[in-house]
């Protein structure tokens, strides 16, 4: 699926791309795409895009997992009581290694399913031009259909290229 026509910015620090991004919103542009090569913090604030709900998954899913790392351990102490020279049956210390291997274990398995999940069902709706800097060093800022005005702040943001795409 092609892109709309638009303008394409790119930027050297994400505090300038931040700063572009927050002058086009305010400007009237509520359509304001970034592509960057790690989420930085200000970018992404200045898009104000909601936070992603997956991290909401990872924690029950690591409860379910203490839960299940204490339920192993345990009950294969007492389903199976070996006699340890005086020792308790439940040992806790010993334990404790089993119990946050699973933990991490159930925790990551229901984070991995729930980016999987979220990512079929969330599907790309919204399509950003291809540029080849974007997952290395450079963040681009691309406003669809963007006008005059557009390439204007993003020239006054500190752009380093800006161009017509699409």
């Amino acid at each position: 699926m092609p892109a709309d026509e638009g303008v394409l910015a790119t930027f050297a620090d994400p505090t300038s791309a931040a700063r572009a991004v927050s002058a086009l919103r305010a400007a009237g542009h509520a359509d304001v795409r970034a592509a960057m090569p790690a989420p930085f913090p200000e970018v992404v604030a200045a898009l104000g895009k909601p936070r992603s709900p997956i991290g909401y998954f990872t924690l029950p899913g690591a409860l379910v997992g203490l839960l299940c790392g204490v339920a192993l351990t345990v009950g294969t102490s007492v389903a199976w009581p070996l006699v340890t020279g005086g020792k308790p049956i439940v040992s806790w210390p010993p334990f404790v290694i089993v119990i946050f291997e699973v933990t991490v274990l159930v925790g990551s398995l229901v984070n991995l399913a729930a980016v999987a999940l979220g990512s079929w069902h969330g599907g790309r709706a919204r399509v950003f031009p291809a540029h080849e800097r974007f997952d290395s060093d450079r963040i681009g800022v691309y406003v669809p259909a963007g006008t005059a005005d557009a390439e204007r702040i993003l020239r006054e943001s500190g752009a380093e290229e800006v161009r017509r795409a699409g």
